[in-house]
Protein backbone atom coordinates (compact mmCIF):
# COMPACT_ATOMS: atom_id res chain seq x y z
CA UNK A 1 0.00 0.00 0.00
CA UNK A 2 1.24 3.36 -0.62
CA UNK A 3 2.48 5.34 2.19
CA UNK A 4 1.49 8.75 2.15
CA UNK A 5 0.14 11.60 4.38
CA UNK A 6 -3.88 10.48 4.87
CA UNK A 7 -6.13 13.61 4.87
CA UNK A 8 -9.43 13.56 6.34
CA UNK A 9 -12.17 15.95 5.29
CA UNK A 10 -14.59 17.77 7.62
CA UNK A 11 -18.42 17.34 7.08
CA UNK A 12 -18.73 20.86 5.47
CA UNK A 13 -15.83 19.50 2.88
CA UNK A 14 -16.77 16.24 2.58
CA UNK A 15 -20.34 17.48 2.03
CA UNK A 16 -19.38 19.75 -1.15
CA UNK A 17 -17.49 16.62 -2.61
CA UNK A 18 -21.15 14.18 -2.60
CA UNK A 19 -23.00 17.19 -3.22
CA UNK A 20 -21.15 18.17 -6.31
CA UNK A 21 -21.29 14.75 -7.16
CA UNK A 22 -24.93 14.01 -6.38
CA UNK A 23 -25.75 17.40 -7.99
CA UNK A 24 -24.10 15.93 -11.35
CA UNK A 25 -25.71 12.25 -10.73
CA UNK A 26 -28.76 13.31 -10.44
CA UNK A 27 -28.84 15.63 -13.61
CA UNK A 28 -27.37 12.48 -15.44
CA UNK A 29 -30.12 11.24 -13.97
CA UNK A 30 -33.04 13.52 -15.54
CA UNK A 31 -31.30 13.29 -18.84
CA UNK A 32 -31.97 9.52 -18.40
CA UNK A 33 -34.99 9.37 -16.99
CA UNK A 34 -37.05 12.96 -18.65
CA UNK A 35 -35.98 11.01 -22.04
CA UNK A 36 -36.67 7.49 -21.36
CA UNK A 37 -40.29 8.49 -20.10
CA UNK A 38 -40.67 10.23 -23.78
CA UNK A 39 -39.62 8.08 -25.76
CA UNK A 40 -41.22 4.68 -24.11
CA UNK A 41 -44.41 6.95 -23.00
CA UNK A 42 -46.19 7.29 -19.99
CA UNK A 43 -47.33 3.25 -19.97
CA UNK A 44 -43.47 2.28 -20.69
CA UNK A 45 -42.25 4.47 -17.55
CA UNK A 46 -45.37 3.02 -15.39
CA UNK A 47 -43.46 -0.65 -15.99
CA UNK A 48 -40.19 1.13 -15.45
CA UNK A 49 -41.18 2.85 -12.57
CA UNK A 50 -43.10 -0.04 -10.95
CA UNK A 51 -39.57 -2.50 -11.12
CA UNK A 52 -37.83 0.50 -10.32
CA UNK A 53 -39.34 1.30 -7.29
CA UNK A 54 -39.65 -2.14 -5.82
CA UNK A 55 -35.59 -2.14 -6.44
CA UNK A 56 -35.09 1.33 -5.71
CA UNK A 57 -35.79 -0.12 -1.51
CA UNK A 58 -33.01 -2.94 -2.21
CA UNK A 59 -30.94 -0.68 -3.75
CA UNK A 60 -30.98 1.13 -0.42
CA UNK A 61 -30.34 -1.55 2.02
CA UNK A 62 -26.63 -2.41 -0.21
CA UNK A 63 -25.68 1.16 -0.94
CA UNK A 64 -26.70 3.10 1.80
CA UNK A 65 -28.09 1.41 5.19
CA UNK A 66 -24.74 -1.10 4.70
CA UNK A 67 -22.01 1.83 3.87
CA UNK A 68 -23.56 3.53 6.59
CA UNK A 69 -22.64 0.67 9.02
CA UNK A 70 -19.43 0.04 7.55
CA UNK A 71 -18.29 3.73 8.02
CA UNK A 72 -19.64 4.15 11.17
CA UNK A 73 -17.74 1.35 12.75
CA UNK A 74 -14.25 2.14 10.53
CA UNK A 75 -15.21 5.97 12.31
CA UNK A 76 -15.14 5.00 15.62
CA UNK A 77 -12.04 2.96 15.13
CA UNK A 78 -10.05 5.34 13.53
CA UNK A 79 -11.01 7.68 16.22
CA UNK A 80 -9.76 4.94 18.85
CA UNK A 81 -6.51 4.62 16.79
CA UNK A 82 -7.13 1.04 16.44
CA UNK A 83 -5.76 0.89 12.41
CA UNK A 84 -5.63 -2.67 12.50
CA UNK A 85 -9.45 -3.10 13.45
CA UNK A 86 -10.23 -0.59 10.46
CA UNK A 87 -8.11 -3.06 8.08
CA UNK A 88 -10.08 -5.87 9.72
CA UNK A 89 -13.30 -4.47 9.24
CA UNK A 90 -12.94 -4.19 5.58
CA UNK A 91 -11.72 -7.84 5.33
CA UNK A 92 -14.90 -8.86 6.90
CA UNK A 93 -17.26 -7.08 5.54
CA UNK A 94 -16.01 -7.95 2.22
CA UNK A 95 -16.82 -11.62 2.80
CA UNK A 96 -20.52 -10.51 4.45
CA UNK A 97 -21.60 -8.06 1.92
CA UNK A 98 -20.82 -10.90 -1.22
CA UNK A 99 -22.74 -13.40 0.88
CA UNK A 100 -25.54 -10.71 1.71
CA UNK A 101 -25.93 -9.70 -2.34
CA UNK A 102 -26.10 -12.68 -3.42
CA UNK A 103 -28.89 -14.11 -0.93
CA UNK A 104 -30.61 -10.66 -2.10
CA UNK A 105 -30.20 -11.91 -5.95
CA UNK A 106 -31.82 -15.28 -5.60
CA UNK A 107 -34.62 -13.40 -3.34
CA UNK A 108 -35.58 -10.94 -5.77
CA UNK A 109 -35.42 -13.32 -8.30
CA UNK A 110 -37.27 -16.25 -6.63
CA UNK A 111 -40.40 -13.03 -5.41
CA UNK A 112 -40.73 -11.84 -8.82
CA UNK A 113 -43.47 -14.04 -10.43
CA UNK A 114 -45.41 -14.03 -7.11
CA UNK A 115 -45.07 -9.70 -7.18
CA UNK A 116 -45.77 -9.09 -10.43
CA UNK A 117 -48.71 -11.80 -10.11
CA UNK A 118 -50.36 -9.77 -7.55
CA UNK A 119 -49.49 -5.60 -8.65
CA UNK A 120 -49.83 -5.98 -12.44
CA UNK A 121 -52.52 -7.32 -14.41
CA UNK A 122 -51.01 -7.06 -17.59
CA UNK A 123 -47.44 -9.05 -16.30
CA UNK A 124 -45.58 -6.95 -18.66
CA UNK A 125 -43.26 -5.57 -15.26
CA UNK A 126 -41.57 -8.73 -15.45
CA UNK A 127 -38.89 -7.97 -18.02
CA UNK A 128 -37.32 -4.80 -16.39
CA UNK A 129 -37.07 -6.78 -13.47
CA UNK A 130 -35.13 -10.02 -14.76
CA UNK A 131 -32.96 -7.16 -16.08
CA UNK A 132 -32.57 -5.15 -13.03
CA UNK A 133 -31.62 -8.17 -10.44
CA UNK A 134 -27.93 -8.94 -11.18
CA UNK A 135 -27.14 -5.62 -9.86
CA UNK A 136 -27.93 -6.13 -6.88
CA UNK A 137 -24.65 -8.15 -6.08
CA UNK A 138 -22.77 -5.20 -7.94
CA UNK A 139 -24.41 -2.85 -5.32
CA UNK A 140 -23.19 -4.66 -2.42
CA UNK A 141 -19.44 -4.57 -3.56
CA UNK A 142 -20.07 -1.01 -4.00
CA UNK A 143 -20.99 -0.77 -0.57
CA UNK A 144 -18.19 -2.49 1.25
CA UNK A 145 -15.74 0.30 -0.64
CA UNK A 146 -17.81 3.13 -0.18
CA UNK A 147 -19.07 3.00 3.45
CA UNK A 148 -14.66 1.97 4.00
CA UNK A 149 -13.62 5.25 2.09
CA UNK A 150 -16.80 7.14 4.10
CA UNK A 151 -15.47 5.79 7.38
CA UNK A 152 -11.68 7.36 6.83
CA UNK A 153 -14.08 10.48 5.66
CA UNK A 154 -12.64 10.33 1.97
CA UNK A 155 -15.35 11.08 -0.26
CA UNK A 156 -13.62 10.75 -3.32
CA UNK A 157 -14.14 7.33 -4.10
CA UNK A 158 -18.26 7.10 -3.43
CA UNK A 159 -18.42 10.12 -5.65
CA UNK A 160 -16.09 8.95 -8.38
CA UNK A 161 -18.00 5.81 -8.37
CA UNK A 162 -21.93 7.29 -8.35
CA UNK A 163 -20.85 9.44 -11.49
CA UNK A 164 -19.11 5.91 -13.42
CA UNK A 165 -22.53 4.34 -12.87
CA UNK A 166 -24.37 7.14 -13.37
CA UNK A 167 -22.50 7.37 -16.97
CA UNK A 168 -23.14 3.82 -17.47
CA UNK A 169 -26.98 3.86 -17.19
CA UNK A 170 -27.40 7.32 -19.30
CA UNK A 171 -24.83 5.55 -22.06
CA UNK A 172 -25.99 2.34 -21.82
CA UNK A 173 -29.89 2.67 -20.24
CA UNK A 174 -30.38 4.94 -23.24
CA UNK A 175 -29.42 3.63 -25.83
CA UNK A 176 -30.80 -0.43 -25.45
CA UNK A 177 -34.24 1.50 -24.79
CA UNK A 178 -33.68 3.55 -27.73
CA UNK A 179 -32.81 0.16 -29.70
CA UNK A 180 -35.41 -2.37 -28.26
CA UNK A 181 -37.91 0.44 -29.24
CA UNK A 182 -36.65 0.49 -32.78
CA UNK A 183 -36.53 -2.74 -33.13
CA UNK A 184 -39.59 -4.25 -31.49
CA UNK A 185 -42.22 -1.04 -30.85
CA UNK A 186 -42.76 -2.44 -27.36
CA UNK A 187 -42.10 -0.42 -24.48
CA UNK A 188 -42.26 -3.37 -21.54
CA UNK A 189 -39.66 -4.40 -23.06
CA UNK A 190 -37.74 -1.71 -23.74
CA UNK A 191 -38.65 -0.29 -20.71
CA UNK A 192 -35.88 -3.52 -19.75
CA UNK A 193 -33.19 -2.48 -21.44
CA UNK A 194 -33.59 1.05 -20.03
CA UNK A 195 -32.92 -1.63 -16.60
CA UNK A 196 -30.08 -3.82 -18.17
CA UNK A 197 -28.27 -0.46 -18.73
CA UNK A 198 -28.81 -0.04 -15.23
CA UNK A 199 -26.78 -3.20 -14.00
CA UNK A 200 -23.65 -2.58 -16.61
CA UNK A 201 -23.22 1.00 -14.71
CA UNK A 202 -23.25 -0.73 -11.44
CA UNK A 203 -20.74 -3.55 -12.49
CA UNK A 204 -18.59 -0.89 -14.26
CA UNK A 205 -18.64 0.88 -10.87
CA UNK A 206 -17.87 -1.91 -8.50
CA UNK A 207 -15.19 -2.48 -10.80
CA UNK A 208 -14.25 1.12 -10.18
CA UNK A 209 -13.86 0.76 -6.65
CA UNK A 210 -11.96 -2.48 -6.31
CA UNK A 211 -9.39 -1.55 -8.62
CA UNK A 212 -8.64 2.38 -6.71
CA UNK A 213 -8.09 -0.07 -3.60
CA UNK A 214 -5.86 -2.50 -5.04
CA UNK A 215 -3.82 0.26 -6.60
CA UNK A 216 -4.34 3.14 -4.04
CA UNK A 217 -5.43 1.37 -0.64
CA UNK A 218 -6.34 3.40 1.66
CA UNK A 219 -3.40 6.04 3.36
CA UNK A 220 -3.00 4.01 6.41
CA UNK A 221 1.06 3.64 7.15
CA UNK A 222 2.95 0.41 8.28
CA UNK A 223 3.90 3.14 11.66
CA UNK A 224 -0.01 3.53 12.64
CA UNK A 225 -0.70 -0.20 12.01
CA UNK A 226 2.37 -1.17 13.99
CA UNK A 227 1.51 1.10 16.83
CA UNK A 228 -2.28 -0.12 17.10
CA UNK A 229 -3.81 -2.69 19.27
CA UNK A 230 -4.26 -5.97 17.90
CA UNK A 231 -7.26 -6.54 16.17
CA UNK A 232 -10.40 -8.04 17.83
CA UNK A 233 -11.49 -11.57 16.18
CA UNK A 234 -12.92 -12.01 12.84
CA UNK A 235 -16.12 -13.31 14.53
CA UNK A 236 -16.64 -10.04 17.29
CA UNK A 237 -15.66 -7.59 14.34
CA UNK A 238 -18.93 -9.28 12.15
CA UNK A 239 -20.88 -9.46 15.19
CA UNK A 240 -20.14 -5.74 15.69
CA UNK A 241 -20.78 -4.95 12.21
CA UNK A 242 -24.62 -6.80 12.53
CA UNK A 243 -25.33 -4.67 15.54
CA UNK A 244 -24.61 -2.03 13.65
CA UNK A 245 -26.08 -2.82 10.43
CA UNK A 246 -29.34 -4.58 11.24
CA UNK A 247 -31.35 -0.95 12.37
CA UNK A 248 -29.17 1.04 10.18
CA UNK A 249 -30.11 -1.07 7.30
CA UNK A 250 -34.04 -1.10 8.04
CA UNK A 251 -33.29 2.81 8.85
CA UNK A 252 -32.23 3.20 5.69
CA UNK A 253 -35.17 2.57 3.79
CA UNK A 254 -36.37 5.55 5.24
CA UNK A 255 -35.60 7.71 1.54
CA UNK A 256 -37.74 4.68 0.12
CA UNK A 257 -40.72 4.27 2.03
CA UNK A 258 -42.84 6.04 -0.63
CA UNK A 259 -41.66 4.02 -2.99
CA UNK A 260 -41.94 0.77 -0.97
CA UNK A 261 -45.63 1.64 0.21
CA UNK A 262 -46.63 2.42 -3.50
CA UNK A 263 -45.32 -0.43 -5.94
CA UNK A 264 -46.97 -2.65 -3.24
CA UNK A 265 -50.70 -1.21 -2.74
CA UNK A 266 -51.09 1.94 -5.40
CA UNK A 267 -51.55 -0.13 -8.49
CA UNK A 268 -53.62 -2.73 -6.65
CA UNK A 269 -55.31 -0.56 -5.22
CA UNK A 270 -55.91 1.11 -8.57
CA UNK A 271 -56.89 -2.39 -10.30
CA UNK A 272 -59.68 -2.80 -7.84
CA UNK A 273 -61.17 0.63 -8.86
CA UNK A 274 -61.20 -0.06 -11.94
CA UNK A 275 -63.46 -2.75 -11.71
CA UNK A 276 -66.01 -0.87 -9.51
CA UNK A 277 -65.56 2.65 -10.66
CA UNK A 278 -63.15 2.82 -13.21
CA UNK A 279 -65.68 4.87 -15.34
CA UNK A 280 -65.04 7.70 -12.62
CA UNK A 281 -61.33 7.58 -13.35
CA UNK A 282 -61.36 7.24 -17.64
CA UNK A 283 -63.76 10.44 -17.62
CA UNK A 284 -61.30 12.75 -15.31
CA UNK A 285 -58.93 12.03 -17.22
CA UNK A 286 -60.16 11.36 -20.50
CA UNK A 287 -58.11 14.00 -21.81
CA UNK A 288 -55.05 12.35 -20.85
CA UNK A 289 -56.20 8.77 -22.42
CA UNK A 290 -56.73 10.15 -25.60
CA UNK A 291 -53.92 11.90 -26.33
CA UNK A 292 -51.64 8.67 -24.98
CA UNK A 293 -54.18 6.70 -27.42
CA UNK A 294 -53.54 8.93 -30.16
CA UNK A 295 -49.69 8.00 -30.47
CA UNK A 296 -49.48 4.65 -28.98
CA UNK A 297 -49.03 1.77 -30.83
CA UNK A 298 -51.29 -0.02 -28.70
CA UNK A 299 -54.53 1.20 -27.32
CA UNK A 300 -54.57 1.85 -23.35
CA UNK A 301 -56.49 -1.19 -21.64
CA UNK A 302 -58.68 -0.91 -18.30
CA UNK A 303 -55.93 -3.66 -17.27
CA UNK A 304 -53.16 -1.16 -18.58
CA UNK A 305 -54.77 2.28 -16.72
CA UNK A 306 -53.33 1.17 -13.12
CA UNK A 307 -49.45 0.98 -14.53
CA UNK A 308 -50.36 4.04 -16.90
CA UNK A 309 -51.29 6.47 -13.56
CA UNK A 310 -48.62 4.60 -11.95
CA UNK A 311 -46.01 6.02 -14.71
CA UNK A 312 -47.45 9.70 -14.35
CA UNK A 313 -46.44 8.98 -10.58
CA UNK A 314 -43.43 8.00 -11.14
CA UNK A 315 -42.37 11.50 -13.65
CA UNK A 316 -44.07 13.85 -9.96
CA UNK A 317 -41.92 11.40 -7.83
CA UNK A 318 -38.39 11.33 -9.79
CA UNK A 319 -38.34 15.75 -9.41
CA UNK A 320 -39.41 15.25 -6.31
CA UNK A 321 -36.94 12.50 -5.24
CA UNK A 322 -34.38 14.74 -6.57
CA UNK A 323 -34.48 16.88 -2.90
CA UNK A 324 -34.41 14.00 -0.11
CA UNK A 325 -31.44 11.87 -2.62
CA UNK A 326 -29.30 15.40 -2.33
CA UNK A 327 -29.69 16.03 1.28
CA UNK A 328 -29.59 12.30 2.21
CA UNK A 329 -25.49 12.34 1.04
CA UNK A 330 -25.39 15.39 3.98
CA UNK A 331 -26.07 12.37 6.45
CA UNK A 332 -23.63 10.07 4.81
CA UNK A 333 -20.90 13.24 5.27
CA UNK A 334 -22.01 13.83 8.85
CA UNK A 335 -22.42 10.71 9.87
CA UNK A 336 -18.59 9.80 10.79
CA UNK A 337 -18.05 13.02 11.63
CA UNK A 338 -20.60 13.19 14.14
CA UNK A 339 -19.45 9.81 15.09
CA UNK A 340 -15.86 10.80 15.99
CA UNK A 341 -17.14 13.90 18.14
CA UNK A 342 -19.63 11.35 20.14
CA UNK A 343 -16.90 9.21 21.04
CA UNK A 344 -15.02 11.63 22.48
CA UNK A 345 -17.85 13.52 24.60
CA UNK A 346 -17.15 16.71 22.70
CA UNK A 347 -20.87 17.97 23.38
CA UNK A 348 -19.64 21.86 21.49
CA UNK A 349 -18.65 20.60 18.54
CA UNK A 350 -21.88 17.83 18.57
CA UNK A 351 -23.93 21.20 18.73
CA UNK A 352 -21.70 22.55 15.76
CA UNK A 353 -21.90 19.72 14.01
CA UNK A 354 -25.90 19.11 14.57
CA UNK A 355 -26.42 23.09 13.49
CA UNK A 356 -24.60 22.60 10.49
CA UNK A 357 -25.88 19.53 9.49
CA UNK A 358 -29.69 20.89 9.80
CA UNK A 359 -28.77 24.33 8.39
CA UNK A 360 -27.39 22.94 4.97
CA UNK A 361 -30.32 20.38 4.52
CA UNK A 362 -32.68 23.06 5.51
CA UNK A 363 -31.47 26.01 2.70
CA UNK A 364 -31.69 22.73 0.36
CA UNK A 365 -35.11 21.21 1.11
CA UNK A 366 -37.30 24.41 2.24
CA UNK A 367 -36.67 26.79 -1.34
CA UNK A 368 -36.95 23.45 -3.38
CA UNK A 369 -40.14 22.44 -1.36
CA UNK A 370 -42.05 25.57 -1.74
CA UNK A 371 -40.87 25.64 -5.48
CA UNK A 372 -42.62 22.62 -6.16
CA UNK A 373 -45.94 24.03 -4.95
CA UNK A 374 -45.27 27.33 -6.75
CA UNK A 375 -45.04 26.24 -9.67
CA UNK A 376 -45.38 22.19 -9.97
CA UNK A 377 -47.21 22.66 -12.74
CA UNK A 378 -44.86 24.56 -14.86
CA UNK A 379 -42.24 22.02 -14.07
CA UNK A 380 -43.88 18.87 -15.51
CA UNK A 381 -44.52 21.33 -18.34
CA UNK A 382 -41.31 21.65 -18.93
CA UNK A 383 -39.72 18.53 -18.50
CA UNK A 384 -42.57 15.89 -20.25
CA UNK A 385 -44.52 16.31 -23.32
CA UNK A 386 -47.87 14.17 -22.72
CA UNK A 387 -51.03 15.76 -21.29
CA UNK A 388 -51.06 13.35 -18.80
CA UNK A 389 -47.92 14.64 -17.34
CA UNK A 390 -49.50 18.09 -16.75
CA UNK A 391 -53.27 16.86 -15.94
CA UNK A 392 -52.68 14.49 -13.43
CA UNK A 393 -49.09 15.11 -12.50
CA UNK A 394 -49.39 18.38 -11.68
CA UNK A 395 -51.54 18.55 -8.37
CA UNK A 396 -49.17 15.64 -7.12
CA UNK A 397 -46.36 18.25 -7.74
CA UNK A 398 -47.58 20.21 -5.25
CA UNK A 399 -48.56 17.25 -2.82
CA UNK A 400 -44.87 15.98 -2.98
CA UNK A 401 -43.38 19.68 -2.78
CA UNK A 402 -44.47 19.66 0.36
CA UNK A 403 -43.84 16.18 1.49
CA UNK A 404 -40.36 17.41 -0.07
CA UNK A 405 -39.61 20.11 2.47
CA UNK A 406 -39.98 17.44 5.30
CA UNK A 407 -38.37 14.58 3.97
CA UNK A 408 -35.32 16.36 3.06
CA UNK A 409 -35.24 17.33 6.75
CA UNK A 410 -36.13 14.34 7.95
CA UNK A 411 -33.87 11.83 6.28
CA UNK A 412 -30.75 13.13 7.33
CA UNK A 413 -31.34 13.46 10.64
CA UNK A 414 -32.01 9.62 10.70
CA UNK A 415 -28.23 9.54 9.67
CA UNK A 416 -27.30 11.57 12.71
CA UNK A 417 -29.22 9.19 15.17
CA UNK A 418 -27.70 6.61 13.72
CA UNK A 419 -23.82 8.76 13.89
CA UNK A 420 -24.74 8.29 17.94
CA UNK A 421 -26.02 4.74 18.45
CA UNK A 422 -29.62 5.60 18.26
CA UNK A 423 -30.31 3.23 15.22
CA UNK A 424 -33.27 1.81 17.33
CA UNK A 425 -34.88 5.03 18.14
CA UNK A 426 -34.80 6.14 13.94
CA UNK A 427 -35.93 2.49 13.04
CA UNK A 428 -38.87 3.08 15.47
CA UNK A 429 -39.96 6.89 13.69
CA UNK A 430 -39.18 5.21 10.20
CA UNK A 431 -41.86 2.01 11.04
CA UNK A 432 -44.56 4.52 12.22
CA UNK A 433 -43.94 7.19 9.33
CA UNK A 434 -44.28 3.63 6.96
CA UNK A 435 -47.24 2.85 8.69
CA UNK A 436 -48.59 6.52 8.71
CA UNK A 437 -48.61 6.21 5.07
CA UNK A 438 -49.89 2.78 4.40
CA UNK A 439 -52.87 4.01 6.53
CA UNK A 440 -53.34 7.18 3.86
CA UNK A 441 -52.68 5.57 1.07
CA UNK A 442 -55.52 2.87 1.75
CA UNK A 443 -58.32 5.70 2.59
CA UNK A 444 -57.39 8.34 -0.07
CA UNK A 445 -56.10 5.87 -3.01
CA UNK A 446 -59.00 4.28 -2.63
CA UNK A 447 -61.69 6.90 -3.34
CA UNK A 448 -62.07 7.01 -7.32
CA UNK A 449 -62.01 10.63 -7.59
CA UNK A 450 -58.85 10.81 -5.35
CA UNK A 451 -57.12 7.93 -7.16
CA UNK A 452 -53.32 8.21 -7.63
CA UNK A 453 -53.08 11.69 -6.19
CA UNK A 454 -53.63 10.11 -2.62
CA UNK A 455 -50.26 8.52 -2.96
CA UNK A 456 -48.47 11.59 -2.95
CA UNK A 457 -50.79 12.65 0.18
CA UNK A 458 -49.36 9.38 1.89
CA UNK A 459 -45.90 10.34 1.30
CA UNK A 460 -46.55 14.22 3.06
CA UNK A 461 -47.92 12.91 6.03
CA UNK A 462 -45.22 10.12 6.49
CA UNK A 463 -42.94 12.26 6.34
CA UNK A 464 -44.43 14.94 8.40
CA UNK A 465 -44.18 12.50 11.31
CA UNK A 466 -40.99 11.10 11.51
CA UNK A 467 -39.28 15.00 10.46
CA UNK A 468 -40.91 15.55 14.10
CA UNK A 469 -40.17 13.15 15.79
CA UNK A 470 -36.27 12.85 14.45
CA UNK A 471 -36.19 16.11 15.86
CA UNK A 472 -37.52 15.66 19.24
CA UNK A 473 -35.37 12.03 19.54
CA UNK A 474 -32.12 13.79 18.27
CA UNK A 475 -32.47 16.48 20.86
CA UNK A 476 -33.49 14.39 23.83
CA UNK A 477 -30.56 12.03 22.74
CA UNK A 478 -27.37 14.68 22.90
CA UNK A 479 -28.74 16.85 25.28
CA UNK A 480 -28.18 19.47 22.32
CA UNK A 481 -31.03 22.23 21.22
CA UNK A 482 -30.27 23.12 17.60
CA UNK A 483 -30.42 27.04 17.23
CA UNK A 484 -33.73 26.67 15.74
CA UNK A 485 -33.70 30.60 14.69
CA UNK A 486 -30.00 30.26 12.87
CA UNK A 487 -30.66 26.92 11.10
CA UNK A 488 -34.68 26.80 10.37
CA UNK A 489 -36.19 30.47 10.55
CA UNK A 490 -34.21 32.54 8.05
CA UNK A 491 -33.61 29.68 5.62
CA UNK A 492 -37.73 29.47 5.81
CA UNK A 493 -37.53 32.85 5.34
CA UNK A 494 -36.08 33.20 2.18
CA UNK A 495 -37.37 30.37 1.04
CA UNK A 496 -40.74 31.58 1.86
CA UNK A 497 -39.93 35.07 -0.64
CA UNK A 498 -38.22 32.73 -3.33
CA UNK A 499 -41.79 30.60 -3.49
CA UNK A 500 -43.72 33.92 -3.84
CA UNK A 501 -41.49 35.13 -6.21
CA UNK A 502 -41.72 32.00 -8.31
CA UNK A 503 -45.92 32.35 -7.65
CA UNK A 504 -45.84 36.05 -9.00
CA UNK A 505 -43.63 35.25 -12.37
CA UNK A 506 -45.49 32.17 -13.37
CA UNK A 507 -48.91 33.96 -12.68
CA UNK A 508 -48.18 35.92 -16.03
CA UNK A 509 -48.86 33.04 -17.81
CA UNK A 510 -48.53 29.07 -18.71
CA UNK A 511 -45.87 28.71 -21.54
CA UNK A 512 -42.17 27.24 -20.77
CA UNK A 513 -40.50 30.49 -20.96
CA UNK A 514 -42.38 31.96 -17.94
CA UNK A 515 -41.82 28.95 -16.22
CA UNK A 516 -37.74 29.19 -17.03
CA UNK A 517 -38.35 32.87 -16.06
CA UNK A 518 -40.40 31.38 -12.44
CA UNK A 519 -37.45 29.83 -11.17
CA UNK A 520 -34.58 32.26 -12.15
CA UNK A 521 -36.25 34.83 -10.32
CA UNK A 522 -36.93 32.49 -7.45
CA UNK A 523 -33.54 31.90 -7.45
CA UNK A 524 -31.85 35.00 -6.90
CA UNK A 525 -35.00 36.12 -5.03
CA UNK A 526 -33.37 33.71 -2.59
CA UNK A 527 -30.04 34.26 -2.85
CA UNK A 528 -30.76 37.67 -1.81
CA UNK A 529 -33.26 36.83 0.89
CA UNK A 530 -30.52 34.84 2.88
CA UNK A 531 -27.59 37.88 2.39
CA UNK A 532 -30.03 39.80 3.42
CA UNK A 533 -31.28 37.90 6.88
CA UNK A 534 -27.68 37.50 7.42
CA UNK A 535 -27.80 33.84 7.32
CA UNK A 536 -24.13 32.77 6.75
CA UNK A 537 -21.38 32.62 9.44
CA UNK A 538 -17.93 32.16 9.20
CA UNK A 539 -17.55 29.20 10.78
CA UNK A 540 -19.38 28.13 7.51
CA UNK A 541 -17.51 29.28 5.33
CA UNK A 542 -14.19 28.26 6.95
CA UNK A 543 -14.80 24.68 6.55
CA UNK A 544 -15.74 24.52 3.53
CA UNK A 545 -12.79 23.89 0.59
CA UNK A 546 -10.47 27.13 0.02
CA UNK A 547 -12.62 28.73 2.95
CA UNK A 548 -10.11 31.41 4.17
CA UNK A 549 -10.04 32.89 0.58
CA UNK A 550 -13.70 32.27 0.35
CA UNK A 551 -14.58 33.95 3.24
CA UNK A 552 -12.31 36.89 2.51
CA UNK A 553 -14.77 37.16 -0.80
CA UNK A 554 -17.97 36.82 1.20
CA UNK A 555 -16.69 39.80 4.07
CA UNK A 556 -15.65 42.35 0.94
CA UNK A 557 -19.07 41.63 -1.03
CA UNK A 558 -20.81 42.11 2.93
CA UNK A 559 -22.33 38.43 2.33
CA UNK A 560 -21.29 37.86 5.59
CA UNK A 561 -21.16 40.43 8.43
Amino acid sequence: MPNKTRKQQSFEYGAVILLCSTMIVKLIGAIFKIPLSNLIGDLGFGYFSSAYDLFTPIYSLSMAGLPIAVSRLVAEHMAAGRYKDVRRSLSVTKKAFFVTGFAGLLLMLILIYPFVRITDQTGKTVYSLFAIAPSLLFCCIMSTYRGYYEGLRNMYPTAASDIIEAMGKLVLGLGFAYAVMKITDNVALAAAGAMLGITVGAAASALFLRLRYKFKGDMITEEELASSPEPMASKATLKALISIAIPVVVASLANNIASLVDVSMVKWQLSHLMESGGHIITDMYSASIADYNATASEILTNEAVPTFLYGIRGKAFTVYNLIPTITSVLGVSALPVLASSWVKKDKPLIKRNIDSMIKTTALIAMPAGIGFVAVGGGIMSLLYESVASVEIGTPMMRIFGFAAFFAGLAIPMTSMLQAIGYQVAALRNIAIGAALKIIVNFIFVGIPSINIQGAAAGTFACYLFVFIANLITLIRATGVKPSFKKVLLKPFLAAASCGIAAYAVSAVGTSKLITVAAIAAAAVVYLVALVALNTFEEEDVLALPKGEMLLKWCLKLKIIR
